[in-house]
């Protein structure tokens, strides 16, 4: 670990508290909260409802549905203490991955100050506290933020073990990263990707761990080991979890021929670390890019990386990339999300972070002069990411809003409305959503013939997995049988996922003949 990217730095870190440091990331913490509210998404990702009626079972009738989230605790635990708090809606809902993404960028500080020092903790925690995809994916239902936090508390332990010279201590860290683990695959399956990364630091460490990495492993296998149980006891399958993720992505059965493996698939996660999305914006800002081009003159150098980190992003990418089964006769594989990468964020901040600090030791002017341009060039993308799901979900809140002033009467829109009418809790209040027809001719039609109810037209959606083509138009509104009652402000120029505004009609009886509003 001792490679000038990764210094196990022991000594270099100030003993006890170290108030510039505090002081700094409790800064540097309001800053990126501060941002991220101000740039809020909420409730409106396609799985929002299914994991929200996860939760109503609990909170309602105490019962937890095994299906691909029953195991996954260290989600629903929280997020079923605030909603008990606060509601069934986006407070209770999101305050849970807000305060991990938080503690996230606390942990990143902390992890990083342990390996360079003070300095280097407050750049890591500022890298992260401006990377588009955290900051877009903190305000939404992303339990992919709780994964990358239990991982990197692993890590954090699984690093600083060997460092420590106490054996109490030492042994304290490697029971606390089996429970890192522990809690980690209890957020989502794919935390045992990071078993192998476990296994190589403790075995280039294990002079240094000698028979105290044994904690770890039987803090380990008694976690596991009652979670097997339970399993077993529960569902007859030591394994049910990763049955259920299975099932739940269509990977058994007759529908595993529609997920087959491809070229394209491997395509993606690249796509996504180093070029433009859909939407003209970087998810990962240009760290990946400095990343490549700090090792390659690092290596010219002899800088080498930090080697831990090095293995926990890199272990997580191979798997991530390689995650393929052999079911009904094909080679399958899920659907890739781009929250799904969110588990390569902290390690790609750290790992730049350890090559910042490395060349910061030479050139201090000229690193810290690119440390601020990546800070300002990270922003920028961030407000451009987060503005899309802000936008796009702030469309359906005031649809609901509003609608919630006016009468109860059907509302005809896209499916997508219809969630909203859920969340917002318009369904409990006797609101009914009418789903209308995908096909442009035939949305005409039924506007032609309705009497009486609202229509929503226009407007945002889900923007990465959602429905555009579903959403009305108000050329399609017949306006002698349809007044229009509000239209909101443009927040944002029209483009691609958001055509034109959010308009509010209402039907007139057939004998109204009258023009519109």
């Amino acid at each position: 670990m001792r490679s000038p990217a990764c210094l196990a730095a022991g000594p270099r870190v100030v003993a006890g508290l170290d108030m510039g440091f505090f002081l700094s990331s409790m800064l540097v913490l309001l800053m990126a909260m501060g941002l991220r509210l101000r740039y809020f998404s909420g409730l409106g990702l396609g799985d929002d409802l299914l994991l929200r009626n996860d939760i109503l079972t609990i909170v309602h009738n105490g019962h937890v549905n095994f299906g691909p989230n029953g195991y996954r605790f260290t989600w629903w635990i929280p997020t079923v203490l605030t909603c008990r708090l606060f509601g069934l809606g986006e407070a209770g809902f999101i305050t849970p991955i807000a305060v991990f993404d938080a503690l996230g960028i606390v942990l990143v500080g902390v992890f990083a100050r342990r390996l360079w020092g003070s300095r280097a903790g407050v750049i890591a925690a500022l890298l992260l506290a401006v990377l588009p995809l955290d900051v877009a994916w903190s305000t939404m239902l992303a339990s992919d933020v709780i994964l990358s936090f239990c991982l990197a508390l692993c890590m954090y332990f699984v690093v600083r073990a060997p460092t420590e010279d106490d054996r109490e201590r030492r042994r304290r860290c490697c029971a606390l990263a089996a429970v890192g683990l522990w809690l980690a695959f209890h957020a989502k399956v794919s935390a045992v990707m990071l078993v192998p990364v476990v296994a190589i630091i403790g075995w280039a460490n294990r002079r240094a761990l000698g028979r105290d990495a044994l904690r770890f492993v039987w803090t380990a296998a008694l976690l596991f080991g009652a979670s097997a149980l339970v399993f077993y006891v529960l569902h007859g399958n030591p394994l049910a979890p990763f049955d259920a993720e299975l099932r739940s992505q269509g990977l058994t059965g007759r529908e595993a021929q529609f997920h087959q493996l491809t070229a394209e698939i491997f395509k993606v996660y690249p796509r996504w670390l180093f070029l433009p999305d859909a939407f003209g914006t970087l998810v990962y800002s240009v760290y990946p890019h400095v990343l490549i081009v700090l090792a390659i003159v690092g290596a010219l150098l002899g800088i080498r990386p930090c080697w831990p980190v090095f293995w926990w992003l890199c272990v997580l990418f191979l798997g991530m990339e390689l995650n393929v089964q052999h079911a009904g006769g094909y080679w399958i594989v899920g659907f890739r999300n781009v929250r799904h990468g969110h588990v390569f964020t902290y390690p790609l901040v750290l790992l730049l972070t350890g090559y910042l600090t490395a060349f910061r030791a030479r050139w201090p002017k000229a690193i810290s002069g690119l440390v601020v341009l990546l800070l300002g060039v990270s922003l920028w993308q961030s407000i451009g990411t987060a503005m899309i799901t802000h936008v796009a979900f702030g469309d359906l809140r005031n649809t609901t809003r509003f609608l919630a002033t006016l009468p109860p009467k059907p509302t005809y829109s896209d499916f997508q409305v219809g969630s909203w009418f859920v969340f917002s809790g318009l369904a409990d209040a006797g609101w009914h959503a009418q789903t209308i027809e995908e096909n442009p001719d035939q949305r005409r039609q039924r506007l032609t013939t309705t009497t009486s109810g609202y229509l929503v037209t226009g407007g945002a959606r889900e923007p990465y997995y959602g429905c555009i083509h579903c959403i009305p138009r108000a050329d399609e509104v017949p306006t002698d049988r349809w007044s229009l009652v509000k239209e909101f402000p443009d927040p944002v120029p029209s483009t691609f996922w958001r055509t034109e505004p959010l308009r509010i009609w209402e039907a007139r009886p057939a004998a109204d003949g009258g023009a519109p509003q």
